[in-house]
């Protein structure tokens, strides 16, 4: 299942999002979408700091807060949560904002094309998970390496202590050989 959160001020700008979303007949389909929106940044925050979200997609002009400011705040809170930016305007300052504080994965301009927005939030999904996937492995090697870090420590306490243990020499028949 993917959770998409989607803010923006305009109830019938969500309504036309979630219509959107949820239909699996229009391709590209969002995989199994679970959409959930709001008018109210401080809402979505709230939902954000007690749910799981895959993907946050904000309007960038909102009176109570500019979707900048929002998606910085979701980065904090929630650094996995995948961000993309909705506008009609061009406001350069807010894009290189978004970009910078935000950390957000796409910019999409209203009006958008169904197929456009859809395909874009699959990208960012395949994005985010194989930036999660290379995190899980890279904790995976760093716990290895310390496992291997403390074998090492054995062997060597070992070889310190009896030298030429930790080496083996095998004679031809498969004996070992001792020095």
């Amino acid at each position: 299942m993917t959770t998409l959160l989607i803010l923006d001020d305009e109830p019938h700008v969500l309504s036309a999002l979630r219509r959107m979303l949820m239909n699996q007949a229009a391709m590209p389909a969002v995989p199994a979408p679970q959409v959930v929106t709001f008018t109210s940044p401080h809402d979505a925050l709230e939902f954000v700091r007690s749910h799981p979200v895959d993907v946050v997609i904000s309007d960038y002009r909102m009176p109570e807060m500019d979707g900048a400011t929002f998606l910085a705040m979701v980065r904090k809170v929630n650094p996995d949560a995948a961000r993309i930016m909705l506008s009609a305007f061009t406001d350069l300052d807010g894009i290189v904002r978004a970009i910078n504080d935000a950390g957000i994965f796409r910019f999409v301009a209203k009006p958008w094309t169904d197929t456009d927005l859809r395909a874009s939030i699959i990208q960012v999904l395949e994005h985010r998970h194989l930036m999660l996937e290379n995190r899980r492995l890279a904790d995976q090697v760093r716990s290895q390496s310390g496992v291997i870090s403390r074998q090492q420590l054995e062997l060597d306490r070992l070889e310190a202590e009896t030298p030429g243990i930790t080496r083996v020499h095998w004679s031809d028949d498969g004996g070992v050989m001792l020095e």
